[in-house]
């Protein structure tokens, strides 16, 4: 599905190759991927791999800042899977990063509205599902600002590949 959507100051669409510049300073950064939840890219070439998977996956968009024209994160809906490993269609999970010279000017509370505004409307999903570490306190203020509601969580293993030891908080969201 190919959006565009536009907020007050963003603009979400589908990357392109020629976002990579940009793509690499917000999954180069350690901050800004250790915030999302996963590794970051040590070379531009990790960040060219990094950015045509997301060029790939279907609701997975840039954010870029209108005003300069900059690839400032990315917002995305993902499949959810069931316990049996089959997709659940009526349900997804909401990841996100943003670069971190962005950080604490509302652009992600923006952006999630304005993506699950358009979900909903579209009546795409029943719920939409999300995650934080425990110590991300900004991404569970964007989540709470979204209307999700804390549901679970869990702690992962010392010996986990994702996040060794850290607690992990779900958030849920019916959609109306």
């Amino acid at each position: 599905m190919t959006l565009l959507l536009q907020t007050d100051r963003l603009l979400l669409r589908p990357f392109l190759e020629s976002d990579l510049a940009d793509y690499y300073e917000i999954v180069g950064n350690p901050n800004s991927a250790l915030a999302a939840g996963f590794q970051t890219a040590r070379t531009l070439e990790d960040a060219q791999f990094m950015l045509r998977r997301a060029m790939s996956t279907e609701m997975v968009y840039a954010l870029v800042e209108k005003r300069t024209e900059k690839v400032i994160g990315s917002i995305g809906l993902y499949e959810k899977m069931g316990k049996d490993g089959s997709p659940i269609y009526d349900e997804s999970e909401l990841g996100y990063v943003l670069n971190q010279a962005f950080w604490g000017r509302g652009y992600m509370p923006e952006a999630g509205a304005g993506l699950i505004d358009y979900v909903t409307k579209e009546r795409l999903f029943q719920k939409i599902w999300a995650s934080s570490l425990k110590e991300n306190e900004r991404s569970q203020r964007v989540l709470i600002k979204l209307g999700f509601a804390l549901v679970d969580q869990y702690q992962h293993s010392d010996h986990a590949f994702y996040q060794p030891g850290q607690l992990e908080l779900i958030y849920a969201r019916v959609l109306d």
